[in-house]
């Protein structure tokens, strides 16, 4: 890690990565609760959000650009992400039953599981499970952790 010009660390581009993950997660659920067009929001947290922290991390630290490519690719595909979803949950548990916060979370990832095939499927169900201790508790973060292995597993076989 690199040291600044106030004797702090850097964050690496791995922390990078997670840190534009949370914010991520943030700026859907600003969509989804505040209504807010996709555009408003991601101007807000690449400009007038830089100071604020996300799990005690800085926005301006994070990847943008890796921020910029998720929260577009998910605000597009969010149709079919959703249907993937429906396809290896529960039946018990219908999509509109899940806590807003945990499809969000299980979305992105997802999305990353399907369109990141750079990332190692593992290392993206890690730092969404990571992603959701941030947001929601041990029970919602294993069905995180369930939820997006079943995907892989039916979208990255040769990964298994």
């Amino acid at each position: 890690m690199t040291v600044t010009e106030d004797n702090t660390k850097a964050p690496n581009a791995s922390l990078k990565k997670s840190m534009a993950r949370l914010a991520l997660i943030q700026a859907l659920f600003q969509i989804e609760f505040n209504q807010g067009s996709s555009k408003t929001v991601l101007d807000e947290f690449l400009n007038m959000r830089r100071d604020e922290e996300v799990d005690g991390l800085n926005i301006a630290a994070m990847d943008q650009k890796l921020f910029i490519e998720l929260y577009k690719g998910i605000n597009q595909e969010r149709e079919l992400l959703d249907d993937m979803l429906v396809s290896v949950l529960d039946k018990s548990w219908p999509i509109h039953r899940l806590d807003p916060l945990l499809r969000l979370v299980m979305i992105a990832g997802a999305y990353e599981i399907q369109q990141r095939v750079e990332t190692p499927v593992k290392v993206i169900i890690s730092e969404y499970v990571d992603v959701a201790h941030a947001f929601l508790g041990d029970k919602e973060t294993a069905m995180v952790n369930g939820v997006l292995d079943r995907l892989a597993h039916s979208l990255r076989k040769d990964e298994f």
